[in-house]
């Protein structure tokens, strides 16, 4: 699994980070996490804090992955209905802002 945007969709992951640079979660496309990587400032913080960034950025990189799939599923012409559920530029934005505020 990469970040790379060359290889197929179904081998590529997806990373986010907290703005401080201080949480990295990558996760698969198909959604389970891959990695964790938490740097020394943010294991000062309180735990409930340090899984909250966790858990902002694993969003982050599961919505990209979906984001992607559902671009993929539209550039096909696959029916809207296989994959109206799915999340959406939006939902991947609201995300964004959660983790940026963090």
């Amino acid at each position: 699994m990469s970040d790379d945007d060359s290889l197929p969709l179904s081998e590529r992951s997806f990373t986010a980070s907290t703005p401080d640079g201080s949480v990295f979660v990558r996760v698969a496309v198909r959604g389970h996490v891959l990695g964790v990587q938490v740097e020394p400032e943010a294991m000062r913080r309180p735990g409930h804090e340090l899984a909250e960034r966790i858990m902002a950025a694993a969003d982050v990189a599961y919505l990209q992955g979906q984001v992607a799939q559902r671009a993929e599923f539209e550039r096909g012409h696959v029916a809207m209905d296989s994959f109206e559920d799915m999340p959406t530029e939006q939902d991947l934005a609201a995300a964004r802002e959660r983790l940026g505020k963090l």
